[in-house]
C-alpha cells in the first residue's frame, strides 16, 4: 500500500523540493494554502495519510489549520508535521499544544522528512 501525504505550503518551490523527495516512496498531493489543505483533507474519502504543514502562509495560517483540525472527524485523526523557518521555541510548544505529530525545520532535510512521516504512520 503506497501512502498519500499533503504538503500545504505557500511557497511552490517548497512543494516542489518535498514533492521531489518523496515521489519515490509516497503519493504526493498539495496545497498553496491553509484553507485549500482543510478542504482537501475534508474530500479526500480518506486518501490523505499525513500532512506536511507550513505555519506561515497568507490568509489561515498553520495554526489555524492545526485549530480547526480539531473540530474535523476526518482531520483529527490524519497525523501532521508542522514545516517552519523559524526554530522559536514557542511556535513549536504552541503546534504541539494544537496537536501537531512532528515538526521540521526548513529548509527540509528529505531524510529526516522520511523518517518523521514513517514514524508518524507508524510503517516498519
Amino acid at each position: 500500500m503506497r501512502y498519500t501525504v499533503l504538503i500545504a505550503d505557500d511557497s511552490k518551490l517548497q512543494r516542489v523540493i518535498v514533492k521531489e523527495n518523496l515521489k519515490d516512496i509516497y503519493d504526493v498531493a498539495e496545497a498553496s494554502g491553509g484553507q485549500e489543505c482543510l478542504d482537501l483533507v475534508e474530500h479526500s474519502a480518506g486518501k490523505i495519510d499525513a500532512v506536511l504543514l507550513d505555519i506561515v502562509m497568507p490568509g489561515m495560517d498553520g495554526f489555524e489549520v492545526l485549530r480547526r483540525r480539531q473540530e474535523s472527524g476526518v482531520f483529527q485523526k490524519i497525523p501532521v508535521i508542522v514545516l517552519t523557518m523559524s526554530d522559536r521555541k514557542e511556535d513549536q510548544e504552541l503546534a504541539e499544544q494544537l496537536g501537531a505529530d512532528g515538526f521540521l525545520l526548513k529548509p527540509v532535510d528529505a531524510k529526516q522528512a522520511r523518517l518523521q512521516i514513517s514514524r508518524v504512520l507508524r510503517e516498519d
